[in-house]
């Protein structure tokens, strides 16, 4: 059993391009896992790392992968294991599109923002918003973080910018375009804000912090 993934690029109006990953993983897993494969193999070159995931289909990725007796195919040092199957091909979609076959995720990257959108396939055969991620940990706006005075081990959200513990909200709306969700989660001490839609995909917005 596997985790049928597509993972590759978005692009502009809310298309994307992308090739079959087998084992996908949850967010939690596989965007650490991008994150080192983007610093350890391609050091943080992200239209390189694009190039190299949307070079072939995917059997799982790794880091340091290596030869195994059943594999048919060498594994690409630094990125992972290629697909047995011959017949991968590369995948054109939109986000608004039916889904076809099995699949359970979808992981798209914005080479310019640095940015990991995850989408979730729902019981209606559409894709839905999971999270969005930036490659580089450090510029993350909102990050999740074991509670130091709660011992029975929840979490809480910090904001990046200001600081602020669980003080963030999250507001979605059916987007006009049709399909999907328009969503906003914002700090409520600073204003940053994290702001997506199924059209222009993703946008970040930081704020000068402490106010002037």
């Amino acid at each position: 059993m596997g985790t049928p993934t597509l993972i590759g690029a978005a692009a502009p109006r809310a298309a994307y391009t992308a090739r079959y990953l087998h084992y996908g993983e949850h967010p939690d897993t596989l965007v650490p896992l991008l994150r080192r494969i983007w610093t350890e193999t391609f050091t943080r070159d992200t239209a390189a790392l694009v190039a190299a995931l949307l070079a072939c289909d995917w059997s799982s990725l790794a880091v340091e992968p290596r030869r195994r007796s059943h594999d048919r195919q060498r594994p690409v040092a630094g990125v992972g294991y290629p697909s047995p199957a011959r017949d991968g091909v590369l995948r054109h979609g939109q986000l608004g599109e039916d889904l076809n076959g099995f699949l359970e995720w979808l992981y798209l990257i914005h080479p310019e923002q640095g940015l990991v959108t995850v989408y979730e396939a729902t019981c209606h055969a559409r894709w839905l918003r999971h999270c969005v991620h930036a490659l580089n940990p450090i510029e993350e706006l909102f990050v999740t973080e074991p509670d130091p005075h709660n011992a029975t081990g929840s979490a809480m959200t910090v904001c990046t910018v200001c600081g602020a513990v669980d003080e963030i909200e999250y507001l979605e709306l059916p987007s006009m375009v049709g399909y999907d969700l328009d969503t906003c989660t914002s700090c409520q001490r600073c204003g940053s804000c994290v702001t997506t839609d199924p059209m222009f995909g993703v946008h970040v917005t930081r704020k000068p912090w402490p106010r002037h």
